[in-house]
């Protein structure tokens, strides 16, 4: 019975933790208002369902991210909400900077994480218009090629073709210091 007992104290302490923080990650990531809390509960219980408890307090806020991630991915395709594309770089960068601060521990990783990324999201801003399409889907929000066709409405060999041009113009202009 004691076990029981401090099993839920400490279901409870992880979800008192993180709750807050995971709701405002899903508000970013554009979860309509109604499925937030829908979202938050199946993160926590995708988490309690597979993964330690005991965990250290970084990889738990990891892992519930990760999870709520797909949580949020898979909310939104079911309900068919989809946005459209920013491509303006504040947007891009500020969401991106916003995971990467909840994930990475070092601080000194932030900042260098933070310049990289403001400085990727200046160069796509001068490719053109297919191409900072491409690199904003794919690299940056991660869509998959089959998302990125039904969103843009275009084949799959377009699409990779857009792809591996925008990968080769980043390697380009970025150097061999970033991987793409």
């Amino acid at each position: 019975m004691s076990i029981l007992k401090d099993e839920n104290m400490l279901l409870q302490s992880i979800y008192g933790e993180y709750q807050g923080l995971l709701r405002r990650i899903a508000k970013t990531l554009h979860v309509p208002d109604m499925e937030l809390d829908d979202v938050v509960q199946e993160t926590f219980i995708a988490y309690f369902e597979n993964y330690s408890l005991t965990w250290t307090d970084t990889r738990k806020k990891g892992m519930l991210i990760k999870i709520l991630k797909s949580k949020s991915i898979d909310c939104l395709r079911k309900n068919g909400h989809y946005e459209k594309v920013s491509l303006s770089q504040e947007d891009a960068a500020n969401e991106v900077a916003l995971l990467a601060n909840y994930v990475i521990t070092d601080p000194l990783d932030v900042i260098l994480e933070e310049e990289a990324v403001l400085m990727i999201t200046s160069e796509i801003s001068t490719m053109r218009e297919e191409w900072k399409e491409m690199a904003v889907l794919y690299f940056l929000k991660q869509l998959t090629i089959p998302e990125i066709c039904e969103l843009l409405e275009i084949p799959g060999t377009v699409c990779r073709s857009r792809i591996y041009r925008t990968r080769v113009c980043l390697k380009k202009i970025l150097g061999p210091g970033f991987e793409t």
